[in-house]
């Protein structure tokens, strides 16, 4: 929800900057999504008089103005013809920018200087219809004095800073100006109360000697409120109201749908004006019926579509025809225009369920059922309804007739829930006195009634129903402060607590993953754990492949959703081909995710998948090499593997090697995915991925012991040693055999050179490593660091029957 921090402001006293305001916000848990200021674009832009006037010597259109800007009088050149002198306007001056990026800098005009310029309403951004007074051609003028100098933007409400309000969906009460002011006031421990509402009367004869409602579905419309309001002047609505409709995102019309749609922003309850002359009457009155239509039934509605409806769509209706799609949109046959004379206002309370589902059918959202859909209070009706009369009477829009017809077969009443203090504290971890948490309630309008044993919440129905004890200890928690609750895992606590507060170790490790991957250029992705069986011949995957045993869903949404996921590179493959089809030219993706095997046996795997210029087999080994080093350590050995979706000699299978004495663990597979595979998902480029295992990366990490290490005192002795082995030796056996006898001062292990030529015997190839020996207690000497080399040596010999060169 838009909302401008002026209107907030003029509502409830709000101490802080508006960042400020926005952290301590936050913290409260009234999330804010963003900060936006109208006419952020427009700089330097300031109030200015003119003093004289006269016409430019060498152009009969062009005016020499001497304009007054507060420290200094500058001379300007303009073509507008409507200014006079003494007439206060806008000044552009040197180093202005104004919309559209224009800069203004001195320039000379038929020889004589200018010094900025004067703005007309669309150099500002604006229109007639934000200044109907204005002149579209000619040079705003401003219609009262201010003072010289001052900034402009302020003045035409070009400064506006707007907040963006996440609504959460178990408290539509938020989606409205008034409800948030209400949380600002708890969160300043403020008192508030809504606005009195004063309303003159003065049309003839009742509302109920005009118009009858008859509700027939209370489940679906459980009140419905008629008013009427007679000799309509149609106009435009005034420019304050028409600024805080566009700063919330609505578009100003006339001042009786401007009405409607600032009432709803101020009360979050939805109102609709019908031309009464075009409901139809029973008995002499206008009969409104609350009905659900038939099976077939057609409105056309205000934005000319014609809609076919079925039996569960609640309908606004007289006795002849339908007349609007309740909580949704209204019909073309009763829209207000400029011939209307009297009109009947709605304020009604529908169906959450039923709006939502009626919204989704016809394919139309509009702001009215986002507002039903999310469940509304209807003891809220009135006072919606009464305070769009109020405002008819402000901008003299018509006669209210007096009285209404209020159709209310079962009030809603406050709820009075059972909670204990203690049972709060304990679900916190906290030591809140009773007459604390009792105040942190009252803040929110939830009274309390203290008994010996036990206690009571009465929830006012503005809040919704549903509420539980956890419910209370959440509006406590952001009260007292979120910051203030210390986390309590790992403590030992009591077994009778419902809840434990904190992080454990493995979801603070995830979060680190995903944090140090975020660093490497990835972005996280969740994709659907169910798909089509289709997956697999994608995949190039065997017919008698174990991945092909899918887990089936039982009652799926359709075949392309019918198995549960035996591999995670699907939905990932999907996703970059999304990007390559967009034409991004790379993308660098990560997800944890769950492989499904079976109903009983569920693996959770870490996918990263990329393509792109910047992204091959080297790259994505680093990656994984950075990442597998912050939070195991150890030693990683890279085998070659065929998979059958991978690239058959490109492919290297994971695992970790902590002691060359000690069995590795596998952790996973990187490589290019088999181009075929890429194919098939229409990517046509090299893809590159790696998976890992995340039980065994977390078990690993689990037994790390953090140490540090100080830099060697002695210098260290590096030995170069080259031989020729056979070509299938793999340079990942052969540093495994030089560690293996290379000792406890073997630091360092580098091949830096692999040849095959004419001076080495075909089929074999000649590999040349750099040894780097250091002990941290004296300067190792020749007799040491060979004996090591002899070992090492033999043990090529014998593995591998390696010649020394």
């Amino acid at each position: 929800m838009n909302l401008p921090m002026s209107w907030l402001r003029d509502i409830v006293n709000i101490p802080d900057t508006t960042p400020v305001f926005v952290e301590k916000s936050t913290d409260a848990g009234l999330k804010i999504e963003g900060i936006t200021t109208t006419g952020e674009e427009i700089t330097n832009v300031i109030v200015g008089q003119i003093k004289s006037l006269s016409r430019h010597p060498d152009a009969d259109k062009l005016w020499v103005t001497q304009t007054d800007i507060g420290k200094e009088t500058v001379q300007i050149i303009t073509g507008a013809d409507n200014l006079k002198e003494g007439d206060y306007i806008p000044v552009a001056v040197h180093g202005a920018t104004l919309v559209g990026g224009l800069k203004i800098k001195k320039s000379k005009m038929r020889g004589l200087e200018s010094n900025g310029m004067l703005c007309s309403i669309g150099e500002l951004g604006c229109t007639l219809e934000d200044f109907p007074y204005a002149t579209e051609e000619g040079i705003y003028v401003f219609p009262e004095a201010h003072p010289l100098g001052d900034d402009a933007k302020p003045i035409m409400g070009l400064s506006e800073e707007v907040l963006d309000f996440e609504i959460l969906s178990n408290r539509p009460d938020t989606n409205a100006v008034l409800g948030i002011a209400r949380e600002v006031a708890a969160m300043y421990d403020k008192p508030f109360a809504l606005p009195e509402i004063t309303v003159q009367e003065n049309g003839g004869g009742g509302v109920s000697d005009l118009v009858t409602v008859e509700i027939k579905d209370a489940d679906k419309c459980p009140r419905y409120i008629a008013r009427v309001v007679e000799n309509i002047k149609i106009a435009p609505s005034p420019r304050w109201m028409q600024k805080r409709l566009e700063a919330a995102g609505l578009r100003p019309v006339n001042n009786i749908v401007d009405i409607t749609n600032y009432v709803m922003l101020e009360y979050g309850q939805p109102l609709h004006a019908f031309d009464i002359s075009a409901v139809a009457k029973k008995e002499g009155k206008h009969n409104i019926i609350v009905r659900t239509a038939s099976a077939g039934e057609k409105i056309t509605t205000l934005d000319g579509v014609e809609r076919i409806l079925n039996e569960n769509t609640l309908l606004i209706a007289d006795c002849e025809k339908p007349l609007a799609i309740a909580g949704v949109m209204g019909g073309d046959n009763t829209k207000v225009m400029d011939s209307t004379t009297a009109i009947l206002f709605e304020s009604a309370n529908f169906d959450a369920a039923c709006i939502r589902a009626t919204s989704k059918r016809l394919g139309l959202r509009t702001d009215a059922s986002a507002r039903y859909e999310k469940g509304l209070d209807p003891n809220l009706s009135a006072a919606s309804v009464n305070r769009a009369m109020e405002l008819v009477n402000q901008l003299a829009c018509g006669n209210v007739i007096a009285g209404s017809v209020d159709i209310y077969p079962a009030p809603r009443l406050p709820e009075a829930i059972p909670f204990d203090p203690e049972a709060i504290n304990q679900r916190l971890g906290t030591k809140i006195p009773p007459d604390e948490i009792y105040a942190y309630l009252q803040r929110v309008g939830i009274e309390t009634r203290r008994g010996t044993t036990s206690y009571e919440a009465i929830i006012p129905t503005h809040l919704g129903t549903g509420w539980g004890e956890v419910d209370l200890a959440e509006e406590v928690a952001r009260f007292y402060g979120y910051n203030r609750i210390k986390s309590r895992y790992a403590q030992k606590i009591p077994a009778t607590l419902p809840h434990q507060t904190g992080m454990s170790p493995r979801r603070r490790r995830d979060m680190a993953i995903k944090q140090a991957l975020a660093g490497l250029g990835y972005f996280e992705a969740l994709t659907y754990p169910f798909e089509s069986p289709k997956a697999a011949d994608k995949l190039l995957l065997p017919a008698d492949d174990a991945a092909r045993n899918f887990v089936e869903i039982t009652n799926p949404l359709g075949e392309d959703f019918s198995v549960m996921r035996s591999l995670t590179l699907g939905g990932l493959l999907s996703s970059l081909s999304t990007n390559f089809a967009k034409r991004n030219d790379s993308a660098r993706l990560f997800e944890m995710a769950w492989e499904y095997k079976s109903l009983t046996e569920e693996r959770p795997r870490l996918t990263l998948m990329a393509y792109g210029t910047d992204m091959d087999y080297l790259a994505l080994k680093g990656d994984i090499e950075d990442l597998l080093s912050a939070f195991i350590g150890g030693k990683y050995v890279f085998t070659p593997l065929v998979l059958p979706y991978m690239h058959p000699g490109r492919t290297a299978s994971i695992t970790h090697q902590l002691h060359p004495k000690r069995e590795a663990t596998s952790l996973g597979y990187l490589g290019e995915v088999h181009p075929q595979v890429a194919a098939n998902y229409d990517i046509e480029t090299r893809v590159y991925t790696a998976v890992l295992d995340l039980d065994a990366l977390h078990t690993l990490a689990e037994g790390k012991k953090l140490s540090f290490t100080p830099p060697p005192k002695f210098p260290a002795m590096v030995r170069d040693l080259a031989f020729t082995v056979a070509e299938h030796v793999t340079a990942a056996e052969v540093e495994a055999a030089i560690r293996e006898r290379g000792g406890q001062y073997l630091a360092e292990v580098a091949l830096f050179d692999v040849y095959q030529g004419k001076q080495i015997e075909a089929g074999f190839k000649s590999m040349a490593y750099s040894l780097r020996f250091v002990a941290p207690d004296r300067t190792l000497t020749d007799e040491a660091a060979q004996k090591f080399l002899t070992a090492i040596r033999g043990n090529l010999s014998q593995k591998f029957n390696a010649q020394l060169r």
